[in-house]
């Protein structure tokens, strides 16, 4: 095998790297990063057929956590390595011009990524956004959602709401909803209600915790979604803040090619 490295140094080097590497001809594209570094990287080979292997080396790895890929980074490689290797073929969300592979996060999920920034996840690594909870549950109050789902509009109110792509939220075993899949060709949008809020409290470690049950969750399925918010709340994609409320986001279907484990 013959292989380069390309170090970022700024945001948008990555997609600028994984661009310049399709046209050069490379067969696969690694990322060794966290979440938003494969996000970046996976930027750059929308309208490729170039697959991306994942090198876990972030705070969180939510996706190669949802795809099976090893933490351990001499695993990860000996499965991009591995010519018998299969893709999946993944979508990717869009939310105005941000896209997304993880969620889009609204309300508390976005506050709680805001407070987790550099400092904190220099110091706690992946507890920075258990900590950065706690702050933020103090700034969080219900408010009024009007959602519009391939055109049908709910009105409800929450203290959160996510746009999911992929279901996995860094608690081992635990989903939201059983049937958010991230090659399903649809987005799922969670809204957690104004009660919710009391379980936010109790944990502060999580938007969910396993252990303390299941606060009452709102879940929808759509392929374009809408959404106002009063009073207008915070946005974060995959990790970035990207403004406020409304939004609108679509979803690519099986827009990214990306290797994955054997199945077991």
């Amino acid at each position: 095998m013959d292989w380069d490295i390309s170090l970022t140094k700024a945001r948008g080097d990555a997609e600028r790297f994984a661009r310049e590497a399709v046209a050069e001809g490379v067969d696969i594209v690694g990322a060794y990063g966290g979440d938003g570094t494969v996000m970046e990287v996976a930027q750059g080979l929308l309208g490729s057929t170039v697959p991306l292997a994942i090198f876990p080396g972030g705070s969180a790895n939510l996706m190669s956590v949802e795809l099976g890929i090893p933490k351990d980074l001499g695993k990860a490689a000996a499965i991009a390595a591995d010519p018998d290797s299969p893709t999946r073929q993944v979508d990717v969300g869009l939310l105005g011009e941000n896209y997304f592979l993880l969620r889009v996060g609204m309300g508390f999920a976005a506050r709680k990524v805001a407070y987790a920034d550099r400092r904190l996840k220099n110091r706690f690594g992946v507890l920075a956004y258990s900590v950065a909870a706690v702050k933020s549950i103090k700034d969080t109050k219900s408010a009024h959602y009007r959602i519009t789902l391939d055109g049908q509009q709910v009105e409800t109110d929450g203290v959160t709401c996510l746009i999911d792509n992929a279901g996995n939220m860094g608690i081992q075993g635990f989903k939201p909803a059983k049937d958010i899949r991230v090659d399903d060709g649809l987005l799922d949008v969670l809204l957690l209600g104004p009660k919710g809020l009391v379980n936010l409290a109790s944990s502060g470690s999580s938007l969910l915790d396993a252990d303390k049950g299941v606060p009452p969750i709102e879940h929808w399925q759509a392929r374009q979604i809408a959404i106002e918010v009063d009073p207008p709340q915070p946005v974060q994609v995959d990790g970035e803040m990207v403004g406020d409320t409304p939004i609108s986001a679509g979803v690519l279907p099986g827009a990214l090619k990306v290797i994955v484990p054997k199945p077991a």
